[in-house]
Formats: structure tokens, sequence, C-alpha cells
């Protein structure tokens, strides 16, 4: 099967699969606690800067280098560099690696929808939940919906949920917004999340995780945009098309915070409550609201749809190398990655409870895998596709790629151009470099 053979039925359905990559749990579930675990407003400052200045333009890049090879996200650093291939393969591994602690959180998504069904989200002890072995098998499920939508190609599946469930779960999360600033001491949690903090700014880790968070947002580093872009027409507007995802992907975000903030401070729930956050308040939150059993219901569905969305996203990469390169199927590479991705997920899942005791760096195996991907892997990716994109890509390529021939040449053209050589990668080494290398020797001490 051919690179071609498949591509997206319009440039709206390609944004929209490129929304959907980058709303997913990224931002409805690990924005508000990674909000609330470094520095508030401060985290959000940074955020929001990050997502503007290196998160538009990197994903465009990829989106460019991608339909330029027309192949894969591997051939998308061959063809402009035939020996920068073996770094092609690192953003695949990035992203099936990133699907096994993905999967996992898609996973306690689906639960609580499957409890909202039952209306018995008002039961739920979330941290009792998540040490036991019962994520294994919401994860497994998960997986295996990730795989149905896959099998089913481009425009037939990944497309099609993306643009339904985008709308939906915006519907969805606006209610919530409108209801969380009802309630008596909301404006605490709005006060939490939009009153400067000047002190956190020294913070370098709140830079680190800040990056690393629009990294995570928008599937930069993981192959999922140099795999989308290969199945974007050459008309299509890619650095218009990438502004809006990264708008959207900040705005559902901040719109989240809004939800959970005002609810948290309003209810006396504990801010810092780390992963759990989500599952926690916004039970509470339904519990309270005029129909809520029924919003509970469409909220968490909405939820699964929209992690499916990304999920897709990671494992589409290795899947369409896979296919391609060795002449298989697209329903028999699916299937057998999904075999490969239960035995490698399985400890990601087990890891809060059964598996616990297994640290590395003080982390347990989930923890460790997050940090990897999060913190390593793909903003080294993000700068090596920089690096490739400004200066190996002859003849101001990346500019041609974006604005077209006539105005490659043009001031607009030129400061692209050093926003992509200089500007972004050294903005992205400089947020992650110095924090990683406290980090890790803090932790060897």
């Amino acid at each position: 099967m051919s690179a071609k053979e498949e591509s997206w039925s319009s440039n709206f359905g390609f944004m929209m699969a490129m929304i959907g990559s980058a709303v997913g749990l990224g931002s409805i579930w690990r924005f508000p606690y990674m909000v609330a675990q470094s520095g508030g407003s401060a985290f959000i400052f940074i955020y929001v800067t990050m997502m503007l200045v290196v998160g538009i333009i990197g994903m465009a890049v990829e989106t460019a280098l991608g339909r330029n090879s027309g192949v894969d996200a591997v051939d998308s650093y061959a063809k402009i560099a035939p020996k920068s291939k073996i770094l092609g393969y690192i953003p695949v591994l990035t992203g099936f690696l990133l699907a096994t602690i993905y999967t996992v959180l898609g996973g306690w998504a689906l639960s609580y929808f499957a409890q909202s069904l039952f209306f018995q989200l008002g039961n739920n002890d979330f941290e009792a939940f998540r040490v036991s072995q019962e994520p294994l098998f919401w994860q497994i499920l998960f997986l295996f919906l990730t795989m149905l939508i896959l099998s089913l190609g481009v425009s037939k599946g990944i497309e099609k949920y993306s643009t339904l469930m985008n709308f939906l779960l915006l519907g969805m999360i606006l209610i919530i917004v409108f209801f969380s600033l009802q309630l008596e001491g909301a404006m605490a949690g709005v006060y939490y999340l939009f009153t400067p903090k000047f002190e956190a700014f020294k913070d370098p880790t709140i830079w680190l995780m800040a990056t690393g968070q629009a990294f995570f947002s928008l599937s930069l580093g993981s192959g999922a945009i140099l795999t989308y872009g290969v199945y974007v027409d050459k008309k299509s507007p890619i650095l218009r098309s990438s502004a809006i995802t990264a708008i959207a992907s900040i705005v559902m975000a901040l719109l989240m915070g809004l939800a959970i903030f005002p609810a948290v401070f309003a209810m006396g729930q504990e801010p810092n409550a780390g992963p759990g956050l989500l599952f926690v308040t916004l039970p509470l939150v339904f519990n309270k609201m005029p129909g809520g059993a029924i919003f509970a219901i469409l909220f968490f569905a909405a939820t699964v749809f929209a992690a499916l969305t990304s999920s897709v996203s990671m494992i589409e990469p290795a899947l369409r190398r896979i296919s391609n390169q060795m002449n298989i199927s697209r329903t028999k590479t699916t299937w057998s990655l999904f075999a490969i991705l239960v035995v490698l997920g399985a400890p990601m899942a087990l890891a809060p409870g059964l598996l616990s005791s297994v640290k590395i760096l003080g982390l347990n195996l989930f923890d460790t895998m997050n940090f990897l991907i999060d913190k390593i892997m793909m903003p080294f990716n993000g700068i090596v596709t920089f690096i490739l994109a400004g200066w190996l890509w002859k003849k101001r390529g990346i500019v041609t790629e974006l604005l077209g021939e006539e105005k490659s040449n043009s001031a607009f053209g030129t400061f692209l151009l050093w926003l992509v050589r200089l500007i972004a990668p050294t903005l992205v080494a400089i947020a992650v470099l110095k924090p990683l290398y406290d980090y890790i020797i803090t932790k060897l001490h």
C-alpha cells in the first residue's frame, strides 16, 4: 500500500484530526494537575508562550516534512538528509512507547464512563482503583477500541471520529465550566489560575514541565504529526492549520482549568491532588449538577473518544512504517501491534499497585516511562526536527513548503526560517536541558 492511497477528505478533516490528536488527555486530564503541581498561573503563562512560539512552528514543520516525504515518519527525515534516516525511527518509537502509558489513562477514563452509565460515580475511590489490578482490564479494552479505529484507516476511521468528538467534548466542557463558575467560592479557583506569581518564573523546573506539556499536548516529537502530514494535500495551508490546532489546544486546556479549579476550591478539595484531580473533582461536580448523571455520561464518553483520537495518532506512525516496509495489510499489522502493546502496556497499568516496588531513579514504571518520553525523547526529537528542517533542507525548503515558492524569500519567510533554525530549538534546549540535568543529579544522589 503506497503512502498516497489514503488522504484526508478535506483540509477541515485534516484539521479536525490534528485537533483530535492535540486535544486529548493532555488537555483534559494532564493540564489541570500540572497547573496545580507547577506554580498555577506561572505554568499557564510559560505553557501558552511555548505553545505559540514553539508549538505552532513545530507542528507546521513536522506536517511539512511528512507531506514532503509522502511516505512515513522515517522517510520524512531520510528525504531531507539520507544519513539522518536512523534518527527518523526515534519519533516512531517515542509514539509507540507513549501509547503504553496513554492507554492506561484512556482505560481510567473508560472505567469512569462505564461507572457513569450505572450511576456509580459517587461511590468511587480513585486511589483504590488506581492501585488495583482493574486498570489492566480497562487498558486492554481501550487499546482494543484504538486498534478498531486504526484498522478502518484514515478517512473512515481517524478523521470521522475526530470531527464528531471534538464538538461533543467542547460542548460538554462549556456546560461544566458554566456550572462550576456558579458554585459558591468558585472565584478562588479563577484567581488561582490567573493571578500572576512572578517568583515562580525563576523556577527552571516549571519551564521544563511547561515545555513537556506543550510537546505532549500537540503530540510533537512522537511521529504522529509527521505521519499525519503524509496524508495532507499539497494545497492545504499547513501554517494556518497548525496555528488553529495549537490555539484550540490552549483554549481547551484553559477551559478545563476553569471547569476543574473553581469546583476544587468551592468544594474544599485539595488542588494539588496529582493525577487523580480530574477523576476526583468532576464526579463531585456532577453529583451537584441538575441532571448531573446524564452530563457525566456525555462528558466521560467525550473524554474517552478524545483519548482515542490521540492514541490512534501515537500508534499510526509505527503501523504505517511496518505495513509499508513489510508489505503487510493494515489490518494484520494493526492486530499484531495490539498484541505487542498489551504485553508492553501491562506493567504500566500495574505500576501504581502490584508493581509499585519496582523503581527507577525513585519513580515507578509508569512515571519512569512518562519522564523518559515527556522530558527527554519528545523535546530531543523536536530539536532534531528543527535542525533538520532549518539547516539541512536545501534552498530554504521548509519555507517553500510552508509558504510557497513566491513567498519563500519574503521578510516573513526569512523570519520563519530563523525561527526554525535558531529561536525555537534554542528555547526548547534552554527550557529542558538545565532542569533535566539538575533533576537527574538530584535523583542520583
